[in-house]
């Protein structure tokens, strides 16, 4: 689920500044939504950024008092980027799945384009043939034309 500036800031125990310096053109362009909340329009990080911040403020290693060893949560942080590829492999694919419906569109565009250019070509040989005819034959277009004059209707 989407979380806000300040549900994220709680999240992590920092300030809402640092969140802010954090959401860069780049990640709000990926990551970063605007929504409706109670009527105010609010800046929401999806889960796959939620992860990221998450993996930048709480991953990495955390250094225990004197005379302990370091500790690593490389475990915890492999999985969170694994969830996290896997949510980028699936908005690719949602993507790439609307990228072959355009594909297909564009295709039936296509072929309707080709099947109107050769109704058209279709229909410029029957007028030049007609023409010719009509050009051997005058008396013959005389005859089957015939002229109306606009005066004669009343």
């Amino acid at each position: 689920m989407p979380k806000t500036i300040r549900e994220l800031a709680d999240e992590f125990g920092v300030s809402k500044q640092a969140i802010r310096k954090k959401l860069d053109a780049n990640f709000r362009a990926n990551y970063v939504q605007t929504m409706t909340r109670n009527g105010v329009q609010t800046l929401v990080v999806r889960n796959s950024g939620y992860l990221l911040l998450k993996q930048h403020f709480i991953g990495g290693n955390k250094q225990k008092t004197r005379g302990e060893t370091f500790t690593s949560n490389t475990g915890n942080r492999n999985i969170d980027t694994i969830e996290l590829l896997n949510q980028q492999l699936a908005i690719k694919d949602s993507q790439i799945e609307e990228k072959d419906e355009q594909l297909k569109s564009m295709q039936k565009l296509l072929d309707q384009s080709q099947q109107l250019q050769l109704m058209a070509e279709s229909k410029i040989e029957k007028l030049q043939q007609l023409e010719s005819i009509s050009k051997d034959n005058p008396e013959l277009v005389k005859k089957n034309t015939k002229i109306k004059k606009w005066w004669k209707l009343w």
